[in-house]
């Protein structure tokens, strides 16, 4: 810890980085993945190269979902990747002779996205070397930023039935973190930072077989996760406003041990956050800004800035980049100024340096919010000017300081009513029922083990297929209408793979005729992910 009575605090800035799993699916959703790399995880490693190289380390902390770590790795994104690069610029050329004659500012924009390809194309290849994952991993290897892992699908994991789907998730997300980054890794994104306590629990869905709405006691979900080494995990502020004991004051500021546990949460500042991540309050709401939602009809390039929050999208106005230049600064000096003055005030009260963590899905800056990888590349420069406040990693943090005492959370996540009602509600209620099926029917398929390397290949299969089918993506789509039918379809999908692969093992263990190696082959290249997940998980 500092000791200057003049340094005010620390402020742990979180990126949380995921895309479901789409490759070898549609065009619709492997665009959400390229579009992501384009405008969001390239620019971002671009920033925070360019801050290295001015001698300022970032310290940020960012999470990588193990499915998009296996994507990004995958072969097939990287040509799939540089074919859409290719197709962006040629629309935008087209664009560009369409408006020569016409609209001379959407002829100059249409120059600008092409130049943006083409750049990304560029970075992607000869810098990057077509591995963004490693270029990650050098940054972590320098101690520039830490990277944090999460369940290995992105499964909702308090509502998961089987301990051994909480352990498996868990175990899968580590395994990939060796792989590729050469350690073991300590923290943790806890999907929709959704959390479980030990409890007597009551599943909220039968699976059709007796007993299947029993009660029984379950461990909560630090105890899974100090059992595999990590240390500490981030929860919203308002879970712990939710947490008990009651008559001891609780702030985002501080760190607590969690549980019976020593296993340690960061709290994400909701006033913080919320000027962000609100866009009918905060900064990427802004009117001068490129609108995400208007695309032009023949390329599906983006011309129009926001113009008015409410405005009908006939009535946008074209986007102007030089216009948002003094809007972004002063943006991040008013964030800059937020910060201070959050972490000054906690330090006059407690008469000690403060923590404010803010944490964000990666993929609003630049994505979302085009502008939003500028906000951040000034708004790290203006603190790392400030003697009086200072960026840290979560695990340099932690290492640093001690935690303010132990609380108890009842279930919660950060998402609507901050309750599991986003994933479990009458919409979902079917698609629970159909992970429970698949999670008890795997549990019995592992105590029929035999060492056969074959059935082994199997095995694995309906592994990726059931963790497929925990995704909390598509849970999550239904609930909001977002993709619904999209959603829906991977559901019925993985939960048929599995149902149709596992009456495969039970076949090949009792040596009954098979006739669906075809189909086996067939989910091994369409769901081609996790090469060694391991069926002794799920005893």
């Amino acid at each position: 810890m500092t000791k200057d009575r003049h340094f005010y605090g620390s402020f742990i800035l979180i990126l949380h980085s995921h895309i479901p799993y789409v490759l070898y699916h549609d065009e619709i959703g492997e665009n959400w993945l390229f579009e992501a790399v384009a405008e969001c995880y390239i620019p971002l490693l671009n920033m925070l190269k360019k801050l290295v190289r001015q001698g300022i380390s970032p310290k940020i902390s960012i999470s990588l979902s193990p499915t998009l770590i296996e994507q990004l790795n995958s072969p097939y994104f990287i040509e799939r990747f540089k074919a859409y690069c290719y197709m962006k610029m040629e629309l935008a050329e087209k664009d560009k002779e369409y408006f020569r004659n016409s609209e001379p500012h959407m002829h100059y924009l249409a120059r600008l996205w092409k130049k943006f390809y083409y750049r990304t194309l560029s970075i992607f290849e000869k810098e990057c070397h077509c591995n963004l994952i490693n270029e990650f991993k050098g940054l972590q290897d320098e101690d520039h930023i830490e990277i944090l892992t999460t369940a290995a699908t992105h499964a909702y994991l308090p509502l998961l039935r089987e301990d051994a789907s909480i352990q498996a998730q868990i175990k899968m997300a580590i395994q990939i973190y060796e792989q590729c980054f050469d350690k073991k890794p300590e923290g943790l994104w806890l999907p929709e930072c959704g959390y479980r306590p030990s409890c007597l629990w009551t599943p909220p869905v039968g699976n059709g077989r007796p007993g299947d709405l029993d009660s029984y006691m379950r461990k909560g979900l630090e105890g899974f996760l100090y059992e595999n080494g990590i240390r500490y995990f981030v929860v919203d502020n308002e879970q712990l406003n939710r947490s008990y004991p009651q008559d001891i004051h609780k702030s985002s500021m501080e760190t607590y041990y969690i549980g019976n546990y020593p296993v340690i949460i960061l709290v994400r500042d909701h006033k913080l956050s919320e000027q962000i991540w609100d866009f009918r309050v905060g900064y990427p709401g802004n009117g001068a800004y490129l609108d995400f939602h208007k695309r032009h009809g023949s390329s599906g390039l983006r011309y129009w800035k926001i113009t008015q929050r409410t405005l009908d999208m006939a009535y946008k106005h074209l986007y102007y980049p030089k216009d948002i230049r003094n809007i972004i600064s002063e943006q991040s000096d008013h964030y800059k100024w937020l910060i201070k003055k959050r972490l000054k005030a906690h330090h006059y009260y407690a008469g000690r340096p403060a923590l404010a963590v803010c944490a964000f899905d990666t993929e609003l800056f630049g994505h979302w919010w085009f502008e939003g990888g500028s906000f951040l590349y000034r708004l790290i420069r203006l603190i790392n000017e400030d003697p009086e406040i200072k960026m840290k990693t979560c695990k340099e943090y932690i290492k640093e300081n001690q935690a303010s005492g132990r609380i108890y959370m009842p279930e919660s996540s950060w998402g609507a009513k901050y309750t599991s009602e986003t994933w479990f509600n009458e919409k979902t209620r079917w698609v629970w029922k159909n992970i429970y099926i698949a999670e008890q029917e795997i549990r019995y398929l592992a105590h029929h083990l035999m060492p056969d390397k074959k059935l082994q290949e199997i095995t694995r299969q309906i592994i990726r297929e059931l963790m497929l089918l925990q995704s909390s993506d598509w849970q999550f789509m239904i609930t909001n209408n977002h993709t619904k039918n999209y959603a829906e379809g991977r559901v019925i999908e993985h939960f048929e793979n599995f149902s149709r692969l596992a009456q495969l093992a039970w076949n090949y263990i009792h040596n009954q005729f098979i006739n669906d190696w075809h189909y086996l082959n067939h989910c091994q290249k369409t769901n081609n992910i996790f090469k060694e997940p391991e069926i002794t998980w799920y005893k």
